[in-house]
């Protein structure tokens, strides 16, 4: 058999593989660590099946013909608007100007398929996916060079923009809005509603359409004043998923077993579209499980992001006061939804380990409930003065414990 690399990586020689409509493209990906073009056109075709994605819809002020989604933007833009001058009452923690849109599924994915949307939580750990695949190889292939470190690099980044992908069109048609994981998905700044989702949603459960759109547009703009106007929120979740990724014990070999599995040797000679499609489908495919040290992370990302939804939950129940009289069948049918978990919502599970179950968003609503009767929300939002401010994990538990150091480090002040 003829060596493929013997005059070096060519990615030609894939052209003719029925598995994706440019392979050759794909083999040759020089842009990180996850193939985003690949990604993106995964999930719309997860999200969309069988016909063109939608455009764009600006929330609000389409100058063309308006169409029912633009009537519901607006609505949701008028929500956010009312949501902003409710969570005032509320919280100190200030508003945040940023794009309110009604996104379709397709728009939806061509925002969060990139580096800034879920490349945030995800590229960490892709980049040392790679990292492990490079420490694989043989000595003979190690001989080979650049050309063999391209061609594990875009296998990696292949891999990885698939699985992206699909999870990210389930996500598509399961999302309520933009924060629905509990982290942002695109820009921290934009909020809005995805797909049809949220119009379902109220139907099925027979919820007045109105009072949940300012629900949902609570909740959006309550996360976005976490995440856009905390300034180092978003990167403290980053750094997080950093180490997170820097701590994995990768072992190489079996992550070349793996390939080998799929008819991806080092030469890619052996490659089985079908095996491979099959494979890169399932999610979860080639999740890792996490070290000791690993662990130590995700305990403190789990506190971190049930406190962030607990903080939400407090003060939307705040702000909505009487003003929304489904709100507890509201939170009744999200838990349930929640505990329920669709394959897209699986996202940050699969990805990093992160699972945020019902119980965690109820430690962290019980944690804020009682740090607000003992300080008032006042006392609650010093937690987002510093990153040394936010609760741990034993101390969501147990609220007095942050309540002693808020108060030692209040005497330090002074």
């Amino acid at each position: 058999m003829t060596d493929p690399f013997s005059g070096g990586f060519d990615p030609r020689m894939f052209q003719n593989v029925p598995l994706f409509r440019e392979l050759a493209k794909v083999m040759s990906w020089r842009g990180g660590p996850v193939n985003w073009e690949l990604a993106s056109q995964t999930a719309l075709a997860v999200a969309e099946p069988g016909g063109e994605p939608s455009a764009g819809r600006l929330a609000a002020g389409a100058r063309t013909g308006e169409t029912e989604g633009d009537r519901g933007g607006q609505e949701f833009e008028g929500a956010v608007q009312v949501a902003e001058l409710w969570l005032d009452q509320v919280t100190a923690l200030p508003p945040v100007e940023g794009p309110v849109r009604a996104l379709s599924r397709g728009d939806w994915t061509r925002l969060a398929c990139t580096s800034t949307g879920l490349g945030v939580y995800v590229e960490p750990v892709a980049e040392g996916m790679a990292g492990a695949m490079g420490k694989a190889l043989p000595q003979e292939l190690e001989a080979m060079g650049d050309a063999m470190s391209q061609a594990l690099s875009s296998m990696g980044a292949m891999l990885y923009g698939v699985q992206i992908g699909t999870v990210a069109g389930h996500l598509a048609g399961q999302l309520l809005g933009t924060y629905d994981l509990g982290v942002p998905t695109l820009d921290p700044h934009m909020v809005g509603t995805v797909g049809d989702t949220a119009e379902r949603f109220a139907r099925d459960y027979e919820f007045d359409r109105r009072e949940f759109t300012h629900w949902l547009a609570l909740r959006e703009v309550a996360h976005r004043r976490q995440f856009a106007g905390v300034a180092w929120l978003r990167g403290h979740v980053a750094e997080l998923i950093g180490r997170f990724a820097a701590d994995a014990d990768l072992d190489p070999g079996r992550l070349m077993d793996q390939l080998g599995q799929l008819g991806m040797g080092p030469g890619l000679e052996g490659l089985d579209p079908e095996a491979l499609q099959e494979a890169l489908g399932r999610p979860g495919a080639f999740e890792v499980q996490p070290t000791t040290a690993q662990q130590a992370t995700l305990d403190r990302l789990q506190a971190l992001v049930a406190f962030t939804e607990g903080w939400v939950s407090t003060v939307v129940a705040e702000s909505a006061g009487d003003r929304l009289t489904s709100l507890a069948r509201i939170e009744e049918a999200i838990n349930r939804r929640r505990a329920a978990k669709g394959p897209g919502e699986r996202f940050l599970e699969q990805l990093i380990g992160l699972d945020l179950q019902p119980r965690d968003v109820r430690l962290g609503r019980s944690f804020c409930e009682a740090v607000i009767t003992a300080r008032g929300q006042e006392g609650l939002d010093r937690a987002w003065q510093q990153p040394a401010h936010l609760p741990s994990a034993d101390e969501l538990r147990e609220p007095s414990r942050w309540l002693v150091r808020m108060a030692a480090a209040e005497l330090d002040t002074d």
